[in-house]
C-alpha cells in the first residue's frame, strides 16, 4: 500500500522529534537502531539496505563499511 503525503510528512515529523535536542552521536545511534527495527519489522533487510544506499547516493556520501 502506498503512503500518502500526509503519512510521509508525519514520519518526517516523528524523525525530527526523535532526534531533536540530542547530540549528534546519540542521534546516529538512534537512527541506526531505528533502521534495524524497521528491517526486522518489514522482514525485508535487502529493501532497507537499498534505501540506505539510495539516500547515501543522493547525498553524495559513499557508504564506507567499518565493521569486519
Amino acid at each position: 500500500m502506498a503512503s500518502t503525503q500526509q503519512q510521509l510528512d508525519d514520519l518526517l515529523e516523528s524523525l525530527i522529534a526523535l532526534t531533536h535536542g540530542i547530540p549528534a552521536e546519540q542521534q546516529a545511534a538512534l537512527l541506526a537502531r531505528l533502521v534495524l527495527v524497521l528491517a526486522a519489522k518489514l522482514d525485508d533487510a535487502p529493501a532497507v539496505e537499498a534505501a540506505i544506499a539510495q539516500v547515501a547516493q543522493q547525498a553524495g556520501h559513499p557508504l564506507e563499511r567499518s565493521l569486519p
